[in-house]
């Protein structure tokens, strides 16, 4: 019993007081900086999720995993009770944390009435509004379609459409034709038009000389909408000059003077959405065909909807979902301001928004509470074990980001390749362009690869796209492909040479994938590591390494390379750039195969000179 209650003074109490000192700090200082002062705008994503979660992984491995090294866990194939331990602790500090930040949220929110919409622009931002006289016309409404894969394997294919109306004080007259969804009939009527990369209207297209036109690309169905959102519902044309002619010229030829706005913008919009997941094995016919089903039901929902009927109106915070409905209102010519007030109905009473978010934090960290004591009655205490004030060796793992971040001899390139990634990802997180997910057409943007686009002369994309993922898991799992790989073969090849095929591989992969896909926006390493590995897989099918090496890591890479291949099969997944990239490293592994066979074996013959020397020596010296 003495025992137990040591355990407890050491173990559990520690967690407790941190766990609770943790989630009240963290919450008040996001109220203070984010709600209450508004210093700077930052996405949900980061203080709800990313800064709870990185911040409580510190304290576990640096409060907790001295404590918990404390018990004489004993770990074996089947299980690992320490990582368990570590895990529950986390989930019982991170749960209630994230809750907290939604409760926070909702508790503090303040609600303001507004007798006119109008209004809103004299006063003060708020989280909620409730609205005496309004009018929400769905005539002026504005749509914007999200194409973007998901799940373990990309297997998932998610379509959204999100709508918003504007809010009036009186409706008007006026009709409009922007209130339909985007549903592509195949006709291409009215495509959207790129110049150059320059949009331009139907009737300028109509202007263009076609002897200034060196080609025209189309697109349409899902790859069209998947790239350029509602933009390219009736289909997209790709137009390029002949190098003679600038579209600046052009532009100034075929533009007509502006037409004087007079309409006043909307002072809020109003939000409708809607979902549905498909499988990404289907065919881009068959999406096509889901998607406009989904595009049907959708519209015969919206225009039965009552939008004026709600409680109140939350305004949306900083999030992915706010920037598709601010993407979705500047689909269309607009003076609306850069960041338009998005506003999302509620149709429950004010009084019960927290829900029952308080119950869930309390509830998450009673539960790991009780687990942890079941640990600790356990497992007991380590007689042997260092006492917990000792300053641990390394515990927040610096030691090992240090060894995989950090370029050294050996591991200079790759450890400059991976920091390069990670942080052209952190940079458009940062940029609030997603966490998990990116966004097809930002990809774009950023430089990933696209046949029309090459085609247009901007042949940098082949290695642009080299360095950009889609998404937080696509950034980790092509980081510790190639940290594996690297770690044999830029010692072996040198920093130079590795480089240099890195790079390669890794066009040849994206020029592979622009040949196979007409219309595909590309992006990962993945293409450049296949390369690598193919050029491991051929030197490991040869003597160059001792066979005791040699069996074990061919298995080991060929099962890796083929279930990757095959994983590519089910959709969502570039095969092309990873055969391409395979194949050409496969091509310059046996081509580099004699010149390191001959250094390999002078290297063995001057081992062999010096032990020699030092035999010779020995027996002078006897």
């Amino acid at each position: 019993m003495n025992q137990f209650f040591t355990k407890l003074k050491l173990i559990f109490v520690p967690f407790v007081a941190v766990t609770v000192l943790f989630i009240t700090t963290y919450t008040f200082l996001n109220w203070f900086i984010f709600v209450k002062l508004s210093l700077f705008v930052v996405d949900d994503v980061f203080t709800e999720i990313a800064g709870p979660g990185v911040i409580a992984l510190v304290i576990i491995l640096l409060w907790m995993k001295p404590r918990l090294k404390l018990l004489n866990m004993v770990s074996n194939r089947r299980s690992d009770p320490l990582s368990f331990a570590l895990l529950i602790t986390y989930i019982g500090m991170l749960g209630p944390c994230i809750i907290a930040q939604t409760y926070m949220e909702t508790a503090t929110g303040k609600l303001t009435v507004l007798d006119h919409i109008s209004s809103l622009n004299h006063l003060p931002l708020t989280k909620y509004y409730e609205v005496n006289h309004f009018h929400t016309d769905k005539r002026f409404a504005r749509f914007k379609v999200t194409f973007k894969v998901s799940g373990k394997h990309n297997n998932n294919f998610d379509m959204g459409i999100y709508a918003v109306s504007p809010v009036l004080d009186t409706a008007f007259a006026q009709p409009d034709t922007t209130g339909k969804m985007l549903n592509p009939k195949g006709n291409f009527k009215n495509p959207f038009v790129l110049l150059n990369g320059k949009p331009i209207t139907g009737q300028q297209l109509k202007k263009i000389d076609p002897d200034k036109v060196e080609t025209v690309n189309v697109l349409h169905g899902n790859a069209a909408i998947s790239i350029y959102g509602d933009r390219g519902k009736n289909g997209v044309l790709l137009i390029s000059l002949k190098k003679q002619y600038k579209v600046e010229d052009i532009l100034a030829e075929i533009t007509d003077p502006p037409v004087p706005a007079s309409i006043t913008p909307p002072v809020a919009w109003l939000t409708t959405s809607y979902s549905k997941t498909i499988s990404n094995r289907l065919s881009d016919s068959e999406k096509q065909a889901e998607y406009k089903v989904f595009a049907d039901e959708s519209q015969r929902d919206f225009d039965a909807k009552n939008l004026n009927e709600f409680v109140y109106l939350e305004r949306l915070g900083p999030s992915s979902m706010r920037d598709n409905y601010i993407a979705a209102v500047r689909t269309k010519d607009s003076l609306t301001r850069a960041y338009p007030v998005i506003l999302s109905p509620v149709n429950e009473p004010f009084a019960a928004r927290n829900g029952n978010k308080l119950f869930w934090v309390f509830a998450i960290l009673g539960i790991c509470c009780v687990i942890l004591l079941m640990i600790i009655a356990y497992w007991p205490l380590n007689v042997d074990a260092e006492p917990v004030s000792q300053k641990p060796a390394d515990p927040f793992g610096f030691k090992i980001i240090r060894d995989l971040v950090v370029p050294r001899q050996g591991f200079f390139s790759t450890a400059i390749i991976i920091d390069l990634n990670l942080l052209l990802f952190i940079i458009m997180v940062c940029s609030g362009l997603g966490f998990i997910n990116f966004n097809t057409h930002d990809l774009l943007i950023w430089g990933g690869n696209f046949r029309p686009s090459v085609q247009n002369g901007q042949y940098w994309r082949l290695l642009t796209n080299m360095f950009l993922h889609g998404g937080i898991m696509h950034v980790l799992f092509n980081m510790y492909g190639l940290l594996f790989v690297g770690i044999f073969l830029e010692p072996l090849l040198g920093t130079g040479k590795y480089t240099v095929l890195y790079l390669l591989t890794g066009i040849i992969a994206s020029i592979a994938s622009i040949w196979w896909h007409p219309a595909t926006v590309s992006v990962g390493a993945s293409g450049a590591i296949f390369g690598m590995y193919g050029v491991f897989l051929a030197l490991l099918t040869t003597n160059l390494f001792p066979p005791e090496f040699k069996k074990p890591f061919l298995l080991n890479t060929a099962v890796f390379v083929g279930y990757n291949l095959l994983a590519g099969l089910s959709g969502g997944i570039d095969n092309a750039a990873h055969i391409g990239g395979l194949l050409s490293g496969l091509l310059f592994g046996y081509a580099l195969y004699p010149s390191l066979k001959q250094k390999a074996r002078q290297a063995e013959a001057e081992q062999e000179t010096v032990q020699m020397l030092d035999e010779l020596a020995g027996k002078d010296q006897g």
